[in-house]
């Protein structure tokens, strides 16, 4: 008789744990955060820092792999733009830095040219570009644009995990195109 007294308060203990398990990992859960973003699979702790705070995401990509062609591609979380991405395909370089103080579409604040391993690259407080070899039918070169419209132009606390997700992005969206390998 005590032997089945201890197994029924065993399953007791046991089917509560799961069930106060359950309720805390389905009421505290932190959202997801997609394994790959605008068809390029990156990290999720790269991108995590540049979508919160998070909600649902959601993604609207007119770029197609198979056919590069100049592509925008917005992620959005809870309906509202997070990341905006802009894959350009072209020959001859581009002065990223004059884009970055200059264009009304990409302009950065505080831009400064940093080293990626790419041809050229420019981080901003709340975005960066970068160019790099790409042989397409449009051209020679791939210039991606991110854009972090929820950040602050003001605030420079995400420049660092910006230009961590701007180098293993790139790396991979080169992958993706098929039109490299990725460099260290």
């Amino acid at each position: 008789m005590d032997r089945i007294r201890r197994m029924a308060r065993s399953l007791t203990l046991a089917m509560t744990g799961v069930s106060l398990l359950t309720v805390s990992s389905c009421g505290g859960a932190p959202p997801d955060v997609p394994g790959s973003l605008c068809g390029t699979r990156i990290e999720s702790g790269l991108s995590r820092p540049l979508l919160e705070p998070l909600g649902e995401v959601g993604e609207a990509n007119r770029l197609d792999p198979r056919h590069p062609k100049t592509a925008p591609c917005v992620v959005t979380v809870d309906g509202k733009a997070a990341l905006r991405f802009r894959f350009a395909f072209h020959s001859g370089p581009v002065d990223l830095m004059k884009r970055a103080e200059q264009s009304t579409i990409m302009g950065l604040t505080s831009p400064s040219e940093t080293d990626l391993g790419f041809e050229a690259a420019v981080v901003g407080n709340e975005g960066a570009l970068a160019t790099a070899a790409c042989k397409t039918g449009e051209g020679d070169r791939l210039t991606l644009a991110v854009l972090v419209p929820r950040t602050p132009a003001t605030k420079e606390d995400l420049r660092p995990a910006i230009e961590k997700f701007m180098k293993a992005y790139m790396n991979n969206a080169i992958v993706m195109l098929g039109c490299g390998a990725a460099k260290g």
